[in-house]
């Protein structure tokens, strides 16, 4: 991964289909493989849920991520995970709170623990 200024992350992520996109490209490198049968074939069912042509399994896109169960955007994710790699451990909650908007003080803090503590934050931007 290469680092990236503010605004080129912007133009990168700028819309939740971008964030989709790039989120696929890193969980499927090699396109879609089904977690239950290893078909590569799928019909998206919705903007994150993908069913396999073979065994009918639905799989979403945010499975076994980080980013499972969330109710935010990708984007808010991504731009959170860009700012923590940018700051190192440098931000606190309450910053990461007022530059997300997020609602409450658990939510970024479950967020700034959740991403500090994976791998992914290598893979994404």
């Amino acid at each position: 991964m290469q680092p990236m200024t503010f605004a080129e992350f912007n133009k990168k992520f700028a819309t939740e289909e971008q964030c989709r996109d790039y989120l696929y490209q890193v969980k499927w490198p090699d396109g879609f493989m089904c977690p239950k049968c290893n078909h590569d074939s799928a019909w998206k069912v919705g903007d994150m849920l993908y069913e396999c042509t073979q065994c009918r399994r639905q799989t979403s896109l945010t499975a076994g991520t980080i980013f499972h169960g969330t109710h935010k955007p990708l984007q808010i994710w991504f731009t959170a995970i860009w700012w923590i790699a940018s700051q190192g451990e440098e931000i606190s909650v309450t910053e990461l709170r007022q530059i997300l908007g997020l609602g409450s003080y658990k939510t970024a803090w479950t967020w700034l623990r959740k991403i500090r503590a994976t791998k992914e934050l290598d893979a994404l931007p």
